[in-house]
Formats: C-alpha cells, sequence, structure tokens
C-alpha cells in the first residue's frame, strides 16, 4: 500500500493536492461573502502589526491606537497581523479582487497549514495514504471548507493547535528514543533538573514581570511605612541612609530596575554548572562539558515550544494542547520528561508573549484579563436550536453532540465511531497512550463546556479544534476495511463513496458551503427554520449581482446588520439593525438586503416588496427588498 500509482508516493500527493487547492481558491476565492465582524478583526491585524513594527524598532507603542481600539485585544494578534501583511503584498497580484477577497485567499492559504500537520500527526496512527484519505476527508467537509475562506479567527487556531500537538508528539518521540548518554554521571539527568528550573523561573521573571513588580511594591511600600523605631524601619534607614525620603514610587521603580531576582539566578546557574564541570573532572581527570547537548531532541523543543506559544498568542485555550503533550511524555517517560517539559513551557511562553502586543507591558495581568474575559464572554442573544429560540447562555446539555453529528458528513460519522470503538477494544496496547490523547482532545472540551454551560453561539465554530480526533479515529476505520479489500481499485471506490457526500456538498452549496447539514435533518432544507444557517450573512455577496445590475448610480443600499462585499464602488452600503435606526434619516435608499434569520425579513420593512431571494439547496438565506421606485 506503500505506493497506488507508479511513482507516486503518498506526500507528492499531498503537494498536488494542495497545489490544486491554491488553483482552485484562485478561481473562486472571491466568491465569498463577507461576515459580519470581519472588518474590525482586518483593522485589528492593521494595527498589530503595526505595534510589531514599533516594538522592533524600540518605540513605545500607542495604547489608544494599537491596543484599546477594539475589544479584539483579548484575542491574540499573532495571525490577524501576519496575515494583513501578506494580504497588502498580495494586492498587486490580485488588483481585481477586493480587500476582503483577498483576505478569503489567505485565510485559505493558511489553512493547508493544517492539512500538512494532520497529514503527519495521522502518519503516527495509519500508513500513509490513509493519511493522505484523512486529509482529504477533512477537506471534503462542506463546514471546514467553507469556514476555511471566510474564518479569520477559529481556522487559524485550529491550524495552530493542531500543529502544537503534531510538533509536540514528535518532539517527545525524539526524546524518548535518544541514544543513551555516553558517560554514566551524567544518565541520571542531575544537570537537567536544575539548569531547567532556572530557565524556567528566568522566564517567570518576564512572563511574570508585573507579578513581581506587585510583589516588589508591596514590600518595598511595607518597609517604607513601617514605623523608624520598627524593625521593618531600621531596615529601611540601613537601605536608605539617612538622607531625606523620597516618595516610595521611588524606591519601587529603583528595586524593580535593578531586576535583582535575574542577577540572583545567574549567580545559581554559574555556580550549578561550575559544579558540575568540577566534579566531572575530579571523576574522570578530565575537563569536558557538564552535559552532550543532542541537537535534535533541543531543535524539537524550541520549535515545538514556538508554536505552542504562537497558538496562544492566537486563543487562550491553546495551552490546553500543551497539557496534553504534557500528559503524554509523561506517560510515555515519567519523571524523566519533567525538565524537558520545563524548557518547553518556558519556550511558549517566551513566544506568545513576544507574539501578543497586550501582554507586552503586563504580561501575566493582562492575560488572566483576557482569560476571564473570555471564560465569562459577553455575548448575549437568543440561538436557532432544534426549532426554538434558545439564549446562548443558557443551552441544552446536547448542544454541541447534537451540532457536530448532524454539521459533518455521514460516511465520516460513521467511520469516527467505530474507529473509536476499534481503537480501545482490541486488546493490542501499542499506541494506547496516543489513542487517549486524541479521545481527551475531543471529549474534554465537549465535556466542559456541557458541565460549566460556557459560551456558545454560531453553532460550534469555536470547537472546530476539537474535529482532528475524530478524523484520525474514522482514518483508522478506513485501514481496517481496507484490509479487507485485495483490489486496489475497490479501495479507491471506498475512498469515493466516502469523500462523495461532502464533495457534492462543497460544490452544491458554494459559496455557503459553512450552513451544510447532513440527511440527518434532511439537509440544510431540513435545517431551515430549526438550525441555524447563515448566521454571518455571508449570503448577502449572493445578492449583490442583483442589486449591480438594477441601482442606479450612486444609489444607497440598506444591508440588516452587516454590510456586504460585492457591491458596484459607486454604491454606499449602510448596515442597521431595525427599522428604528433609520428613523430621522434624511438618507433615501434603494434597495435593502436582509437576512432571513429568525425571519427577519418578515418583520424588517414589512411594506416594501420582495424582489429577489438567496436560496441555496432549498432554503431562503436572504432577500432584497426595493424602497424607491
Amino acid at each position: 500500500m506503500k505506493r497506488i500509482f507508479t511513482g507516486l508516493s503518498p506526500w507528492h500527493a499531498l503537494v498536488i493536492l494542495i497545489a490544486i487547492n491554491l488553483l482552485v481558491a484562485l478561481w473562486i476565492g472571491n466568491d465569498y461573502g463577507q461576515t459580519w465582524d470581519e472588518p474590525s478583526f482586518y483593522l485589528y491585524g492593521e494595527r498589530s502589526y503595526e505595534a510589531y513594527t514599533y516594538g522592533v524598532a524600540g518605540k513605545p507603542l500607542i495604547p489608544e491606537r494599537h491596543i484599546y481600539f477594539l475589544d479584539l485585544r483579548y484575542y491574540g494578534a499573532i495571525y490577524a497581523a501576519l496575515a494583513w501583511k501578506v494580504v497588502s503584498m498580495l494586492r498587486a497580484i490580485l488588483p481585481s479582487w477586493g480587500d476582503m477577497d483577498v483576505w478569503h485567499f489567505v485565510n485559505f492559504l493558511f489553512f493547508q497549514t493544517a492539512l500538512i500537520s494532520l497529514y503527519f500527526l495521522a502518519k503516527r496512527f495509519v500508513q500513509d495514504w490513509t493519511a493522505l484519505f484523512i486529509v482529504a476527508l477533512f477537506e471534503s467537509q462542506p463546514l471546514i471548507f467553507g469556514h476555511a475562506f471566510i474564518n479569520p479567527k477559529d481556522i487559524p487556531f485550529m491550524t495552530f493547535f493542531l500543529a502544537s500537538i503534531t510538533f509536540g508528539l514528535y518532539m517527545v518521540d525524539c526524546f524518548a528514543s535518544r541514544k543513551k548518554e555516553s558517560r554514566p554521571a551524567q544518565s541520571d539527568g542531575s544537570i537537567a533538573w536544575p539548569i531547567a528550573v532556572l530557565f524556567g523561573l528566568f522566564t517567570f521573571t518576564y512572563a511574570g514581570k508585573d507579578l513581581i513588580y506587585l510583589a516588589v511594591q508591596w514590600m518595598i511600600s511595607t518597609i517604607y511605612n513601617a514605623p523608624a523605631d520598627s524593625a521593618l524601619g531600621g531596615v529601611f534607614t540601613m537601605l536608605a541612609g539617612n538622607s531625606e525620603r523620597l516618595p516610595v514610587e521611588n524606591y519601587v521603580h529603583k528595586a524593580s530596575a535593578a531586576h535583582l531576582e535575574r542577577l540572583v539566578l545567574y549567580g545559581i546557574a554559574a555556580v550549578v554548572v561550575i559544579r558540575k564541570i568540577y566534579s566531572g573532572y575530579v571523576r574522570n581527570r578530565r575537563w569536558s562539558p557538564p552535559f552532550e547537548i543532542d541537537l535534535r531532541v533541543w531543535a524539537w523543543v524550541l520549535v515545538a515550544g514556538v508554536v505552542l506559544g504562537l497558538a496562544a498568542a492566537v486563543r487562550l485555550l491553546a495551552p490546553f494542547a500543551g497539557i496534553l503533550i504534557a500528559g503524554y511524555a509523561l506517560r510515555e517517560k515519567g519523571q524523566a520528561a519533567l525538565p524537558l517539559l520545563l524548557f518547553y513551557f518556558s519556550i511558549a511562553a517566551w513566544a506568545g508573549v513576544w507574539a501578543w502586543p497586550f501582554l507586552w507591558d503586563s504580561p501575566a495581568l493582562n492575560f488572566l484579563e483576557a482569560f476571564k474575559v473570555m471564560r465569562d464572554f459577553p455575548f448575549i442573544a437568543e440561538i436557532r436550536f432544534m426549532g426554538q429560540n434558545v439564549s446562548s447562555a443558557d443551552l441544552p446539555w446536547h448542544y454541541l453532540p447534537v451540532l457536530i453529528s448532524i454539521q459533518l458528513t455521514e460516511p465520516l460519522l460513521v467511520l469516527a465511531l467505530a474507529g473509536l470503538l476499534a481503537a480501545f477494544l482490541r486488546k493490542q496496547t501499542t499506541g494506547l497512550s496516543q489513542n487517549i490523547l486524541l479521545l481527551v482532545w475531543f471529549l474534554l472540551p465537549v465535556a466542559l463546556q456541557i458541565l460549566l454551560n460556557s459560551t456558545v453561539y454560531d453553532n460550534f465554530r469555536q470547537f472546530l479544534f476539537i474535529l482532528p480526533p475524530l478524523l484520525i479515529f474514522a482514518g483508522m476505520a478506513f485501514e481496517a476495511l481496507l484490509w479487507r479489500l485485495r483490489s486496489v481499485w475497490l479501495k479507491i471506490f471506498l475512498g469515493v463513496i466516502c469523500l462523495f457526500p461532502g464533495a457534492i456538498g462543497i460544490l452544491l452549496l458554494h459559496p455557503v458551503q459553512y450552513i451544510y447539514y447532513n440527511n440527518l435533518v434532511g439537509g440544510v432544507s431540513g435545517a431551515d427554520g430549526n438550525y441555524e444557517l447563515d448566521y454571518w450573512l455571508t449570503a448577502y455577496r449572493l445578492a449583490a449581482p442583483f442589486i449591480n445590475a438594477n441601482a442606479s448610480q450612486h444609489a444607497n443600499i440598506l444591508a440588516w446588520g452587516s454590510g456586504f462585499n460585492g457591491a458596484r464602488e459607486d454604491l454606499d452600503v449602510y448596515a442597521y439593525v431595525e427599522d428604528a435606526d433609520l428613523e430621522g434619516s434624511d438618507i433615501s435608499f434603494e434597495y435593502a438586503v436582509i437576512s432571513t434569520r429568525f425571519s427577519s425579513h418578515l418583520d424588517t420593512l414589512p411594506d416594501a416588496p420582495i424582489v429577489f431571494e438567496v436560496k441555496k439547496a432549498g432554503a431562503l438565506l436572504a432577500v432584497v427588498k426595493r424602497l424607491s421606485p
């Protein structure tokens, strides 16, 4: 099964698949509609990139411009900033595309990284060709394919999370398989522990510098305000001398700027290393390094740590990937893996702080603030679920399980369930640690959402990162079926059958593939009115050709809930929410584009006639109403 076609390896096939993806993206990338929150996110990317240039140049940030102009500061900025730069460079190559279209292309371009990461992760569980099938099954999910273009938040996070798991597992395996040290005195790792701890503490002096400052401030203030005849007062007199007292802030600043904690760590590290070198000389009567450096292990630690840190600079949930890797490492190597993990998490902290401008001035406190905000995310709205409007803060426990089961294709669901059962019911224990990691990766976020009743909205887009384990379990079942088929063509036919529902969904729903529902609820038409469909209002793009063809020059267009891309340059598009927003306006509007979400098209501007409808797979997504003759 190594090669199905002579001369073609699975890796070559993956490269071809990605090349085809990019060609397809160049063909259809400017078909997708603008989501309601994309403009603010892309502005965040522009300002964040500017913040990076300020940081590199050593210039202080302008808080009201780089940090506090949007509440998006609680999201990490690394993807938004780098993608903004790529978009700005691609504008010259794609001059006929609007900015939003180029952004969609870049989003899909970055999604290819997820496919590569999934391929190398899947290879740890199945053979190479099956890993390629897993990638194809993943990409052929209409839900994923649609989000890959229009979602600059959840798809990049899923990609970074997936890459963090992949690099982390390879890091642990490289560490576990390294040769034993040639010198017995070094095999006990006695130097690794103190160096790892010191490096972790050194990292904390930067990542926790605001906490250290608060501690120093408290200590200095306590001594400063102590009575002169007390022990603490005597300490202050000894340190400050008998000169006239300065404001307490001066002493706090001086003590903090000295960074005595780092000097202490430098000294301890020097003592540890010198002691190790000397003991080695006494034992072997020759000078030698205190430890041997395995460059392969350190390269994996560096890369895995940086990727985890960048993932955290996209969304706060990223440390969960590090916890999964830590669990796997401890199960495989026990306490011997602890120094490795200290270096791993320390490097991740460095990368995460560097990549998130919001953390530069106050890393720990701002991180905790972001965690609190995201934990209690202030989203108050109703969600359409199983035919009822439900508050996002009062979802039924089965919200996530139901949506996952009806928004993925049927072959994936059947194969994933079969693979999950096979992975844990068979007696073979090889790879059990990895299987447990996959299971925890998928189940724990779902279980916590159910137990904590955390806020979820827009279906389960925030949980897209938990889908890769399902794909890998599905691949295990698919491979088990392949072993029972002798004919290569039967194997290919089975693969095509599994990919067919998703491929058809992508074609029929273009360019709103993210509204996909499977036949368990009757497809998109069966979900219409019972579940959320076009919650991001991207179907407005499909109304643009009608408006462009019929609107007069320089006409004013209304768009309910959000603006839209694709309108003629001479048209002015105004977003609004309800009819009351229009009261007192002296602007004459020619058309209004209105979503059917929550039957808004019935209640909004009810007297205006509908002149155009946007439909997909039997579901009405939006209407155009004429407001003036």
